[in-house]
């Protein structure tokens, strides 16, 4: 299947900007973003851990409004030390078979943008993160992204994106792990009516997404 961007010029009307972190102003300014809630918008503490093995696997995606940072993620991916799942042993052998992985976690926003529509922004903060994240795995070839859930009031948003249960997640009260397949879901700007999948498949020169490797699969 040809995954290939609809290339359109759009020129932002303001400073507003989808990208990969690539500065230490980048990562101090995700420190202040975190600082704002207790809880990221899975559930959980929104710090990574002190010494956090997984960050040299991590990509920082961010989102700026006039100067401002109001919403971040993380995306680390599968490498030799697996993924940050609370329950990787019992979940690697499921999840491997989906090819290359990437985890998303820590997702989190200034409250006062949590609803914030902009031009450039038609589907608020959170749809622009979505489609940097989307586009960014689409251009590192990665087959399926996975998230981890402490919150409930995040798995119906997550279902209608088409994040389905890992096989064998959640057991003993456990967090349960979500998996979305990108294929599946870059096809569904081919074939839905709605705009908001036309939308993440739309180029715009706002969202800057860096090239780096990923480990091999």
């Amino acid at each position: 299947m040809d995954l290939t961007f609809v290339e359109s010029k759009k020129d932002p009307g303001r400073d507003c900007f989808v990208y990969t972190a690539h500065s230490d102003f980048d990562l101090l300014g995700i420190d202040g973003l975190r600082g704002r809630s207790d809880r990221d918008l899975l559930g959980f503490p929104p710090a990574a851990p002190a010494g956090d093995t997984f960050a040299p696997h991590t990509t920082h995606m961010l989102v700026m409004v006039e100067g401002a940072l109001v919403a971040g993620a993380e995306l680390v991916a599968y490498s030799p030390l697996g993924l940050p799942l609370t329950e990787w042993p019992e979940l690697a052998g499921v999840l491997r078979h989906n090819g290359r992985l990437v985890q998303c976690r820590l997702p989190v926003v200034r409250p006062e943008f949590a609803d914030t529509v902009l031009p450039e922004l038609p589907f608020g903060v959170l749809g622009g993160l979505f489609k940097g994240c989307l586009q960014w795995a689409v251009s590192h070839e990665v087959s399926d992204v996975v998230v981890e859930v402490a919150d409930r009031r995040a798995v119906d948003k997550l279902t209608q994106l088409g994040f389905v249960p890992a096989e064998g997640s959640g057991a003993g009260g456990a967090p349960t792990v979500y998996r979305l397949n990108v294929s599946r879901l870059v096809a569904r700007g081919f074939r839905a009516s709605h705009p908001f999948y036309r939308y993440l498949l739309e180029y715009d020169e706002s969202v800057l997404i860096s090239r780096s490797a990923l480990a091999a699969a």
